[in-house]
């Protein structure tokens, strides 16, 4: 579930391979069998986890019946055994549907989620919105009030750079594009204070030739009834 917003890109040598297949103005690449692994680490107040096993891997073309018969959509498996279903074309990148390990078919989006714009609209100003939810948001378990991390936020993405550089451990990657988004969630947080806007921020970088290289989502909140924290994406393995 908090994984959901996952994408990604290209990286230099050692660690991070190189794949003549991947086109260096690429930022999504689709290709078959092209793996990412990430450390994820999830911080909420008083406490820090740190994940080493999360991985998104490539399994090729999608054969769907509905409207996206005709359509190029791709799988996009992760370590939590979720399925993305991923459609690329001349507009962009976009997520159509998803399918969890207990579900049978794909469950298609009501509205489907742009990723990235096609790289000729890739500019400094560039925006859109997406549907999403709170990823380390949640209330105490004494309260029972509703459950803050099953509330929809729309989120304003936008692109603040094409150029910046990213460096983690001993690899850099040149070029990025980061994407960053924010939301406002009005949330009842106790009778005394009533209802508080807590500012949710996400930003992406993503790597030509790579992918996703890193994501921190930040839900800024410490009250009694409700906390909030943040969670880390950083590529530690790139298999082309």
């Amino acid at each position: 579930m908090m994984f959901r917003v996952v994408v990604f890109f290209m990286v230099s040598m050692t660690l991070f391979g190189c794949n003549e297949d991947i086109p260096k103005t690429e930022y999504f690449p689709l290709q078959e069998g092209v793996t990412w692994h990430y450390q994820v680490t999830r911080q909420l107040v008083g406490s820090q986890e740190t994940l080493r096993s999360y991985y998104v891997e490539n399994r090729g073309e999608a054969k769907l019946t509905n409207e996206y018969a005709e359509d190029p959509v791709y799988i996009r498996h992760t370590s939590d055994g979720t399925d993305y279903y991923i459609l690329q074309d001349d507009t962009g990148t976009y997520r159509v549907a998803e399918r969890t390990l207990i579900e049978y078919k794909p469950r298609f989006e009501n509205e489907i989620v742009r990723i990235l714009p096609n790289l000729a609209d890739v500019e400094v100003g560039r925006s859109w919105s997406v549907v999403t939810k709170p990823y380390t948001l949640h209330r105490n378990s004494s309260s029972s009030l509703p459950d803050p991390s099953e509330q929809k936020i729309n989120m304003l993405f936008e692109i603040s750079s094409v150029n910046d550089i990213v460096t983690m451990d001993s690899e850099t990657f040149d070029n990025c594009i980061r994407i960053e988004g924010t939301a406002i969630l009005s949330l009842y947080v106790d009778p005394r204070v009533g209802y508080q806007d807590i500012k949710i921020t996400q930003t992406e970088w993503y790597a030509p030739g790579v992918g996703l290289v890193k994501l921190l989502r930040e839900e800024p909140l410490d009250m009694p009834l409700f906390k909030g924290g943040s969670i880390l994406f950083e590529l530690t393995e790139f298999d082309p």
